[in-house]
């Protein structure tokens, strides 16, 4: 099951007061499309749903057999469902649906139910309502962000639809609407993706300082052991004999570490110091040589 479908099946199993169907009727006529305004989905339940909201006599389904399943076709069986509910108005008025944010609440979970999508991938989020009419969508888009709830728009050819892809925006949403448990869920499901993504870049950052300290002892190790063969340790000074010594006995140390063995203890600094030093009569062998 889609999370979609779970965010639908939360809407419609939440209670409506009778004060408020009406702009619930309001919203789903919203989201039904064509000039014979009409609602089509293969969930049963959502299309009994919507059938049920409206008076017995105003709604008719009709049931189609697709390869999947079941096509579900909600329309209106009195013509005059669609003039009472605006559905050929291309603005919505408050006048209809009531100006209260219960009431606008209530008409985009209509409309959600009828024309709405909302997708958890791995790639991110994605909330859509898919009016299709240019002037509709604007309509619902000014609507929508006067509630302080921020969705872009954008079309598909001649097709207009509204959408998010913020997180937060998606749960404020869905909240507003009455789909309290789903928009926790995407909250929950952002939690987790950022400890994993955090965790994924603690490891790598470990692993990069890892792979670099191993390079470094390495070359360290190297003009260590140049250094030794070819002069001797009784040419160094004590502070690189010292830190000579260290390094060959603890090759995996980070220079921080081989500091706290040092007398007196070093800084991270300090020791790169004595190293550099090394390096440097490293080279000059390997200069003479050529």
């Amino acid at each position: 099951m889609s999370f979609s479908i779970d965010v639908k099946y939360e809407l419609c199993g939440c209670e409506v007061p009778d004060r408020l169907r009406e702009a619930l009727r309001y919203g789903m006529m919203f989201g039904f499309k064509g000039s014979e305004p009409h609602f089509v989905t293969y969930d049963k339940k959502c299309a009994g749903f919507v059938r049920r909201i409206f008076p017995k006599h105003m709604m008719n389904i009709t049931v189609s057999p697709i390869s999947s399943g079941n096509s579900y076709c909600v329309m209106p069986a009195d013509p005059l469902a669609a003039i009472k509910y605006d559905y050929f108005e291309k603005t919505i008025g408050t006048e209809s649906i009531g100006a209260s944010d219960e009431d606008v609440g209530m008409f985009l979970r209509g409309a959600f139910i009828t024309c709405g999508n909302v997708y958890v991938q791995q790639a991110g989020y994605h909330f859509e309502l898919s009016v299709g009419d240019e002037g509709k969508t604007k309509s619902l888009y000014k609507l929508i962000n006067e509630q302080g709830m921020n969705v872009n728009i954008s079309h598909r050819g001649a097709v207009w639809f509204l959408f998010s892809k913020n997180s937060e925006n998606i749960a404020d949403i869905l909240t507003f609407m009455g789909a309290v448990q789903s928009a926790m869920k995407i909250m929950n499901i952002k939690i987790i993706k950022e400890v994993r993504s955090n965790i994924n870049r603690s490891v790598n950052c470990e692993t990069a300082n890892i792979d670099r300290t191993a390079r470094a002892s390495a070359k360290q190790l190297d003009d260590i052991r140049l250094v030794l063969d070819n002069l001797g340790g009784d040419k160094l000074s004590d502070e690189l004999r010292e830190i000579a010594e260290l390094r060959l006995n603890n090759p995996d140390m980070s220079l921080r570490e081989l500091g706290t063995l040092t007398e007196p203890n070093l800084s991270r600094s300090g020791i790169n110091h004595r190293f550099e030093k090394i390096s440097k009569l490293a080279e000059e062998i390997r200069n003479s040589r050529n």
